[in-house]
């Protein structure tokens, strides 16, 4: 895949209202000439996140968060600049264009562009076949029986497989689409393994589930067998392929962000029935896995929209252990989790159909924290009344424990476990080793927004290189500031760059062209505020720094002349050092003409 072009970045950012794309994921509050919200990427109780929509950018007085429109998307849904680019250049219709690419990476962005194309012809016949085909009928009985009717079908474009070996891939034949192609999209098996010339379909009589990104974009299918007799597994699911990775993808994700935003937590439901009939229910702010138990990456992508995470899995053994599974790459990722118990019996798709979605709310409402959740099980089993139980329960609770990332929780939890047990805080302490390791041998991610700190002075000064062209002419003049402060190397950046004053929007741009942390740490700097006279500011700001600079050698050598058994003729070059460095700093214009 080749580079993309400058042109087409700048276009990206000047065709994206950073208040339209922030606003799209969170609600944003007027407030001045600003909008202001609570900050996505720490957690606060009084919003400190402000938008500026005359500069385009956006900054967090709490955590220091900060930068233009491609910065805030790649923090928000932990994108790659390549990724955010595309992402936003599809939100605004900007065609994307590339400087010259390797033919490896141009030949994986063409099959990734094939299979997408693919997928969603397959969805479009798998649908057909539901709503229009004779044999579908069984499948429209199946689903009328489980609720879903017409119109939610389409929603969810749900589809029917034909029990056939070949007829959809006579379709996608049809449709121009190679043997190799269809054999990549998982959606054929072959004969013999790894054979591309001998295909059948992977999905036989099913009710058809499109696995959709978070882009919206069908990626896998998931297939639900309709003969109860049928002695063959419930559910088959498209295996991995370019498109599709098992465990990074969340069911329902593309339909129900922006509600698991608002409402700030996630309800976890094992399968993708559960999980429409809660969300035509009202209530949306629903996910399930691929699988039962979350990985690493799934816990990472959901932990964008929500902190709280409410695993309503099934009340039953397999249930119970999928929730335990869960818990290392969900706490891992510095989210709550807690324990939706279902009475016996029901799923909630069941539950709701029964008795209403306010049942369902109602068992949600009273879920329980998981560390409570467990101990309660364990209390109703048993497990409690014998020192061996409490042994067991302490162990299965204390590396789970251990990844709490919040201080004040931990310890609270610690203690509620410590007095129902009875035990010393210091038996549960024991158990709670070093955290496991996360799925594919990750280690748990603390969530913390790092912070590039500048000086004073080297925040001025480079305030007055973004708005002025005379100082950054004037800077190139005296040469590298690495020296002159830990942040020196920013300063030289800055006076390399090339706009005309007073254009925000090329300054924001630069912006982005810099690090992470370099954008962040001039988010919160005003640069419509205008600086009369510059470039004497500026040059008396650099004479400051370099008279702190000559300040700081005054004392290194301070405290080398204390050290004792300093030879007489080293203490005396020493002293002439300091009064040396003194004389200039006292003479402080002299050395910066």
């Amino acid at each position: 895949m080749g580079l993309i072009s400058e042109e087409t970045i700048q276009r990206v950012a000047e065709a994206n209202d950073i208040v339209e794309v922030i606003g799209s994921y969170f609600p944003l509050k007027r407030a001045g000439t600003a909008l202001r919200a609570i900050c996505p990427f720490h957690r606060e109780k009084s919003p400190s996140f402000h938008v500026n929509p005359a500069r385009q950018s956006y900054h967090c007085f709490g955590c220091g968060a900060g930068g233009g429109v491609l910065r805030f998307v790649m923090e928000y849904e932990h994108l790659d600049f390549p990724s955010a680019v595309r992402k936003l250049a599809q939100r605004a219709g900007v065609p994307i264009i590339e400087d010259a690419g390797g033919g490896d990476d141009d030949k994986q962005r063409g099959l990734r562009q094939r299979l997408l194309a693919l997928h969603a012809e397959a969805a479009g016949w798998f649908q057909q076949n539901l709503l229009k085909s004779q044999a579908g009928g069984v499948a429209r009985d199946y689903l009328k029986s489980r609720g879903i009717n017409g119109d939610i079908a389409r929603s969810w474009q749900l589809g029917y497989a034909p029990d056939s070996w070949d007829a959809l891939l006579d379709y996608l034949r049809e449709r121009k689409f190679s043997q190799e192609e269809i054999f990549r999209s998982g959606l054929a098996s072959s004969k013999e393994e790894g054979d591309a010339n001998n295909l059948y379909c992977r999905f036989r009589d099913r009710v058809m589930f499109p696995i959709r990104n978070d882009y919206g974009e069908v990626v896998a299918f998931s297939g639900r067998v309709l003969d109860p007799e049928a002695k063959t597994a419930k559910y088959v699911n498209s295996p991995e392929t370019p498109l599709f990775t098992k465990g990074k993808v969340l069911y329902g994700l593309d339909k129900t962000k922006r509600d698991l935003i608002e409402k700030n937590a996630a309800i976890v439901c094992e399968g993708q029935l559960d999980l429409i009939s809660a969300f035509e229910a009202g209530i949306r702010n629903v996910i399930a896995p691929q699988g039962t138990a979350f990985t690493g990456d799934q816990a990472r992508l959901l932990r964008r929209f929500v902190e709280t995470v409410l695993l309503c899995f099934d009340s039953d053994n397999a249930g119970q252990q999928a929730a335990a599974r869960s818990l290392p790459a969900l706490l891992g990722q510095g989210l709550a989790v807690k324990v939706v118990e279902l009475p016996k019996g029901e799923d909630p798709d069941s539950l709701i159909r029964g008795s209403g979605p306010e049942a369902f709310l109602d068992v949600v409402a009273r879920a329980k924290d998981f560390f409570d959740h467990a101990t309660d099980q364990a209390e109703s089993t048993g497990e409690l009344s014998d020192p061996a139980g409490k042994s067991r329960l302490v162990r299965r609770l204390g590396p789970p424990l251990a990844l709490i990332q919040d201080a004040a929780l931990r310890e609270s939890i610690l203690g509620r476990l410590a007095t129902r047990l009875a035990l010393p805080h210091a038996a549960i302490r024991a158990a709670m080793k070093a955290p496991p390791k996360q799925e594919g041998g990750e280690e748990p991610a603390v969530i913390v927004a790092e912070k590039l700190v500048l000086s004073p002075g080297m925040g001025m000064l480079c305030r007055l290189a973004l708005i002025s062209s005379e100082v950054r002419g004037w800077l190139r003049e005296k040469g590298s500031a690495a020296g002159l402060d830990p942040n020196g190397d920013l300063l030289d950046k800055i006076s390399k760059a090339e706009y005309e004053d007073g254009d925000q929007v090329a300054v924001t741009r630069f912006l982005g062209t810099l690090g992470g942390l370099e954008e962040r740490a001039f988010s919160g700097l005003d640069l419509t505020r205008s600086t009369a006279d510059p470039l004497p500011r500026a040059m008396e700001t650099w004479a400051g720094l370099e008279s702190q600079k000559l300040l700081q050698e005054v004392e290194g050598l301070k405290n080398r002349l204390a050290q004792p058994g300093l030879p007489a003729e080293e203490r005396m070059k020493i002293q002439k050092l300091i009064l040396d460095l003194k004389i200039r700093v006292a003479d402080g214009s002299r050395p910066f003409q």
